[in-house]
């Protein structure tokens, strides 16, 4: 994605102008998020069974379980959290996408991927771990990893 910026001494010191194709309107929600913090996700501590928030940004795999998902941060903690993968998929506006039908990445821990066999995806992270991409998403994840990158 390529970013123009335009200098206008009509705008405030506190204002900013953000001017988008009508097709682009799907990224406001993640520029809205980018520039005011990230939300919370309610998570279950599986030591204590304390309820306490993640920021979704902290997320580094979310893994599905029966009617829970289990959570993976980035500094390598384990949650819960009620709901399924379905449920989460609105986080692909965070950059947390469906990989296959068990799990979701978050792919700014991405640092690399190559083709695999039968048109699947390996996906390799920051930490070291090598993850399959189904080939029903492979597609969607290069675009995505594209963007990230540009």
């Amino acid at each position: 994605m390529k970013i123009n910026y335009f200098w206008d001494k009509d705008y405030s010191l506190n204002e900013i102008g953000i001017q988008l194709n009508p097709q682009n309107q799907h990224l406001t929600t993640k520029l809205d998020l980018n520039l005011n913090g990230y939300p919370k996700l309610e998570v279950i501590n599986p030591m204590n069974e304390r309820k306490s928030t993640i920021n979704y940004s902290e997320i580094y795999l979310i893994e599905a379980m029966d009617h829970l998902s289990k959570i993976y941060t980035i500094d390598e903690k384990i949650f819960y959290a009620k709901g399924r993968l379905k449920e989460f998929e609105a986080l692909s506006i965070n950059g947390i996408i469906r990989i296959n039908n068990s799990v979701m990445l978050n792919l700014t821990e991405v640092v690399a991927f190559n083709n695999g066999q039968y048109a699947r995806l390996e996906v390799h992270t920051k930490n070291g771990q090598t993850h399959i991409v189904s080939r029903h998403y492979a597609k969607q994840i290069k675009e995505e990893f594209q963007c990230l990158k540009n």
